[in-house]
């Protein structure tokens, strides 16, 4: 348990990413939430505030009623509610705080977007920006866990990239255990309320710099006869043919959703549908239209694919038939594992 007397960030190194789990709008919440964006002095940082939950009237009271002392240097919101274009919030003292909308469709591509656009902005000032998500639990609710989740991983890694100390909200009340279980890897450290009390928990920092072998499990697994070694997969396609197939994101995307499809054939609309959505999930990747999609599968990437065994595209019936490949699919979970957690 943490001691009254301590702010939250005493608890922490620079860690830059962290799950509060907290009861949402509540006092607990709000002042952790403060806390954790007042880390250094006013002055000295810059703050983003994504809001799901409430406005950014709400969100600025907050802080006016938490913070000692006044704004920071920088601050901007992002309105992800999807309920207001861009405008300025007006503050009681120094001038105004831009507010960033999303369009009235928006999906997580746009708000991911939002949010890399303004951390961009900063990357190059003196001060400390620090990050408030608030909340995963109203993303949760909007749109698919999976594509979520991504989000989340891909922010994460966006924040520790630019050196931003970023907090996200979720109230774990809203959740079943194996969501909340699902996303405390994903942080660097969590800090959660019980009624005794917050209890802080940092993961250790690595002393090595990671390495396919020790991030990730081989191919295949670990074999029955020696778990120190991989288990042998056979692969009837060459590593450079491999390597090669995989070198295009889109066809990684392609090939993530061919090897997860419950049936071996697929229409093509279907494919590029849910190809566009992993991609637009993903704010590193660029992601075109559906039609752009489309194009680059019937012209580039299913031919390539054909080529190799691995597909079968019916252009008179518009379907793509894949063909399992458990040394394949054993790799591919590897690179997506990587790639996309």
């Amino acid at each position: 348990m943490t001691d009254p007397s301590q702010t939250l960030t005493t608890y922490f190194s620079r860690s830059s990413s962290i799950l509060l789990l907290a009861p949402l709008l509540e006092s607990p919440d709000d002042s952790a939430c403060i806390d954790l964006l007042t880390r250094d002095p006013p002055d000295e940082t810059n703050v983003l505030c994504v809001t799901l939950s409430t406005s950014p009237t709400e969100r600025l009271s907050i802080w006016q009623r938490e913070a000692d002392g006044g704004l920071p240097t920088r601050a901007a919101i992002v309105d992800a509610r999807r309920e207001m274009t861009n405008g300025q919030l007006p503050t009681s003292e120094a001038g105004s705080i831009p507010v960033r909308g999303v369009p009235e469709d928006a999906d997580l591509y746009d708000i991911g977007l939002a949010i890399a656009s303004q951390l961009g902005a900063w990357k190059d000032t003196d001060e400390t920006t620090v990050m408030c998500l608030h909340s995963v639990t109203s993303l949760l609710a909007a749109y698919d866990t999976d594509q979520v989740i991504s989000l989340v991983t891909a922010l994460n890694t966006l924040c520790e990239h630019l050196g931003v100390i970023a907090h996200h909200h979720v109230d774990p009340s809203k959740h079943d255990e194996e969501t909340v279980a699902t996303l405390r890897p994903l942080y660097d450290a969590v800090i959660e309320y019980t009624p005794d009390g917050w209890i802080p928990t940092e993961r250790e920092k690595r002393t090595t710099t990671p390495t396919f072998r020790s991030t990730t499990p081989p191919p295949g697994g670990s074999a029955k006869t020696d778990p120190d070694h991989p288990e042998t997969v056979p692969m009837r396609h060459s590593f450079d043919t491999v390597l090669g197939l995989l070198s295009s994101p889109r066809r990684r995307s392609l090939l993530y959703n061919l090897k997860s499809q419950p049936i071996d054939e697929i229409p093509l609309d279907q494919l590029v549908e849910e190809v566009y959505n992993i991609d637009r999930s993903l704010p590193i990747r660029d992601a075109p239209s559906r039609e752009q999609i489309r194009i680059e599968c019937i012209h580039t990437h299913l031919p390539r694919l054909e080529e190799a065994g691995i597909i079968q595209y019916d252009a008179d019936a518009d379907t793509v038939h894949y063909t399992t490949n458990q040394g394949l699919e054993s790799f591919l979970r590897y690179i997506e594992t990587i790639e996309i957690g």
